[in-house]
């Protein structure tokens, strides 16, 4: 494990496949050129960035702490922190020993609900358990929609009334709910070369939802969205681009809509990427305040990933791809160059050229006033 690790620390990313040289788009870059850190972007060790989307093993903590400091991530959120007697206090053990790097969610016990009606409001006792061992917030996993079963055997609802205790016990303790909601929309289409999610799918082939008795991608998006009207003291931070990367335009209505709800970018890089990138820079200036950095990072005995992984493990050369294109993104103006994450698809993504206080308001701010925290 540690020698699978030691690569990637060198380089620091996970998950993004392997790269090769075949990639479509983008030029080679010179160090000088706006490539890699880019011209007016600091070196990566100085940017002291808020990672509020990251998985972490507590076994492995040290590993990854030492990536976070070779790529400029000061604090991070570690997304699975489990619940009070379900590994939440091995996570916060794990994070105590390096004070302030990390912060650490909860994640309720789903099993909860096969124990009859009522099941909410014994979640939200668990949160508040939760809360008083020292986790910062919550974070409901895409299975919530997708999977999870009450004792009928029934899909629970994003929306279900039964969790309305769960998300107002979250707003009482100023607790920010992380919430996963569905996939991407390809998901839901046939696994074949018309795919345009075909590589990925094929890795991950219990990823596809074609032809599952589940809900559509529009049935879930439309659910979530009452479950943030429903708690409007609650802070939600709808994960990955508010779980509709596909379509900015409706993620921007959504923001306009809700003062309560914060997204952040893990792993969809790729995916905003796509849009022109005036539509998108203008929605990062219409809302400065509520669009958080993430990357997805995951980390755990023997392996690395990063928003999505390949048949083999990173390299080297996919480490240094997946945090330079990163930056890359948001701080200039390229056009047209490969983006962090092969696996996710073949095209190229073009730059945000974001403001310097864009740039921290996303790298920094924004995540330390949610999370009331303050950089080390």
């Amino acid at each position: 494990m540690r020698a699978a690790l030691a690569a990637a620390v060198v380089c620091a990313a996970v998950g993004c496949g392997r790269c090769g040289s075949d990639q479509p788009g983008g030029e080679a870059r010179g160090p000088d050129d706006r490539g890699g850190a880019g011209a007016r972007a600091p070196a990566p060790d100085s940017r002291r960035v808020i990672d509020f989307h990251t998985h972490i093993d507590p076994s492995t903590i040290a590993d990854a702490v030492a990536l976070f400091d070779r790529h400029g991530i000061a604090v991070a959120v570690n997304l699975s922190g489990g619940a009070p007697g379900a590994g939440l206090e091995q996570q916060l053990a794990a994070a105590a020993r390096f004070p302030g790097r990390v912060v650490v969610f909860t994640t309720p016990r789903w099993s909860l609900a096969r124990t009859g009606p009522g099941y909410g409001a014994r979640m939200a006792d668990d949160l508040e358990a939760a809360h008083r061992l020292g986790a910062r917030g919550l974070k409901i996993t895409k299975g919530l929609g997708l999977a999870y079963t009450d004792a009928t055997g029934a899909l629970i609802a994003v929306d279900s009334p039964e969790l309305d205790p769960l998300f107002e016990r979250a707003g009482q303790l100023g607790m920010p709910v992380a919430i996963h909601t569905g996939d991407p929309i390809a998901f839901w289409r046939p696994v074949d070369r018309d795919n345009e999610r075909y590589a990925e799918l094929s890795a991950h082939p219990r990823w596809a939802l074609y032809g599952r008795p589940v809900p559509s991608w529009d049935e879930l998006q439309a659910a979530l969205e009452r479950r943030i009207a429903r708690h409007p003291r609650t802070a939600f931070v709808s994960v990955h681009f508010g779980n509709a990367p596909e379509h900015p335009e409706r993620v921007g209505a959504l923001l306009d809509r809700y003062p309560n709800l914060f997204i952040d970018t893990a792993a969809r890089i790729p995916e905003i990427g796509r849009h022109p990138p005036s539509e998108l820079r203008a929605l990062f200036l219409r809302h400065p305040d509520r669009i958080l950095f993430g990357t997805d990072l995951g980390i755990g005995p023997g392996h690395l990933v990063l928003g999505s992984s390949g048949p083999e493990p990173p390299t080297d050369a996919d480490v240094e791809r997946f945090f330079g294109a990163t930056w890359r993104y948001f701080e200039t103006a390229d056009r047209d160059f490969p983006h962090p994450t092969p696996i996710q698809g073949a095209w190229t993504v073009s730059g945000l050229d974001l403001p310097d206080a864009s740039l921290d308001a996303l790298y920094r701010q924004n995540a330390a006033h949610l999370l009331q925290i303050r950089l080390p």
